[in-house]
């Protein structure tokens, strides 16, 4: 592939994308922003399709509006405050279904209870250590949390006293929404970036890995039809005695683990490749071959917090080292 032709997608965690690429030629692609879940969410159409650009701003704006846990007119707040049903709309009610058999499959160490544990970091704000204490309170309500889905009735009852934070999944779940919306059109190619999960469609795109202490590239991979997602310790974070302390918390010890700086996962669905990036940056590496055994296919690329990287079999099919690897203004 020529150079011209590289994705560099410089992949900071939960938020801050920005997207470096070079029209397709003779189809250019047209770029189209949109501002939701904190973050940007970047879409890159034929410009044939460009009319579609409106549908897909009102996806962005209501599934936002359903899963906010801060908006009072949300879904996500409604049962956050409640422990009696609360009627929800199909995406909810798939989203949480589908966040449930995720937390099975990466033995708990995704987990969509952890929005006291957040706020108590405060990372949403200005980010502080809590007490000991204070967390293995937080951590109890996590471990005795659950959410009971009715589908009959589309409603969702929380049982104890955790909290619903569903920034592990949403963006993923949302990118593969918009891609359903698009293949229903007939759309192709697209790309699809919801801050730092992306889904490249119907072409192969080389995206970027960024170096989580440097401003250049640890490599590059190669993907088509499939989802790239990263989490990573280098945005939400502070440091405190020479500790760092970041935003994706273990749910079982209610701390960040500090195994990996990031963690770069590969799959076919954008929900799950954002919930298993989480689950191993959480998880550390002995969720790796869990993972693996459980998700057919995965890639992962991983590194580790001296920086050494650590690939699987799948990722070292499709991973590059690339010899220009600086990243320029």
């Amino acid at each position: 592939m020529k150079r011209s032709q590289l994705l560099l997608i410089f992949l900071f965690g939960l938020a801050g994308v920005f997207i470096i690429w070079a029209a397709i030629r003779p189809n250019p692609l047209q770029h189209f922003i949109y501002e939701g879940f904190d973050t940007w969410i970047e879409i890159d159409l034929p410009s044939r399709h460009q009319s579609l650009s409106q549908n897909i701003a009102a996806i962005i704006q209501e599934l936002d509006e359903k899963w906010d846990r801060f908006d009072q007119r949300s879904e996500v707040w409604k049962i956050n405050q409640n422990q009696e049903p609360i009627e929800i709309g199909n995406s909810t009610c798939d989203l949480i279904l589908r966040a449930q058999e995720l937390q099975n499959l990466t033995e708990g160490f995704f987990n969509i209870f952890l929005g006291s544990l957040m706020d108590e970091w405060s990372f949403n704000n200005i980010p502080r250590l809590p007490s000991p204490d204070r967390i293995q309170v937080l951590t109890e309500q996590v471990a005795s949390s659950a959410i009971f889905i009715n589908k009959e009735t589309k409603s969702a009852q929380r049982i104890g006293q955790g909290k619903i934070d569903l920034g592990g999944i949403a963006k993923g779940y949302l990118v593969d929404i918009i891609i359903i919306e698009l293949e229903k059109k007939q759309v192709s190619p697209a790309l699809v970036n919801a801050g730092g999960t992306v889904f490249a469609l119907g072409k192969k795109f080389r995206v970027g890995i960024l170096h989580p202490r440097q401003e250049s590239l640890v490599g590059v991979i190669e993907v088509k039809d499939q989802a790239v997602s990263t989490s990573g310790d280098y945005y939400r974070f502070f440091e405190q005695e020479g500790i760092r302390y970041y935003h994706i918390i273990n749910p079982y010890t209610g701390y960040s683990s500090g195994y990996f700086s990031s963690v770069t996962v590969v799959y076919p669905n954008a929900a799950d490749a954002d919930a298993i990036s989480t689950a191993v940056m959480a998880g550390g590496p002995k969720l790796i071959p869990i993972v693996e055994r459980r998700f057919p296919g995965v890639a992962i690329i991983a590194i580790q917090s001296d920086e050494k990287l650590i690939m699987n079999n799948a990722a070292l099919k499709i991973f590059q080292k690339d010899s220009t690897d600086k990243i320029h203004p």
